[in-house]
């Protein structure tokens, strides 16, 4: 019976069987690395809230987006989302290192650098979400954005 069992006997067989079965859940419960990476905010949407029309961070047409410094989206929509935070949020503080320039003092470059992470940041510890600097469905639920003219903002 040794001999059929590659000489490990019982003690052998554990060891193999607990690393068989580790090894194919593990293939069974991975997901492929496309599925983990969350959808890039690519445009800027008119979505009706509360009786109100405001421009939102879309994907293909869903808000369940982001936008950060690992998550970066076309220059139009960074430009647009960091001029809705300028319009909406304009006397927060950014967040450290740059806590003595408001928020209302952002430029509307397009670029998503270390100064639109603190602002939006400012902008999340107002709103009570996550100050990590990353726009998400959790930062937009709380989120004030700008009407289509630019002129007034709205909750989503």
């Amino acid at each position: 019976m040794r001999e059929s069992l590659g000489g490990r006997g019982r003690r052998g067989r554990v060891p193999a069987l607990v690393a068989l079965v580790v090894g194919a859940a593990t293939i069974a419960f991975s997901a492929p690395a496309s599925a983990a990476e969350p959808a890039r905010c690519t445009a800027m949407t008119e979505m009706v809230r509360s009786g109100h029309t405001i421009m939102v961070p879309t994907a293909m047409g869903s808000p369940l987006c982001q936008i950060g410094r690992a998550y970066a989206a076309n220059a139009t929509v960074v430009s647009r989302f960091q001029f809705t935070m300028r319009r909406c949020y304009p006397t927060l503080n950014l967040a450290s290192p740059y806590s003595s320039e408001k928020v209302g003092d952002l430029y509307a470059d397009g670029s998503f650098g270390p100064r639109t992470e603190a602002a939006l940041k400012a902008v999340q510890r107002y709103i009570g979400t996550d100050p990590d600097g990353i726009y998400g469905p959790n930062t937009r639920d709380r989120m004030k954005f700008t009407t289509p003219d630019r002129v007034h903002c709205y909750g989503y």
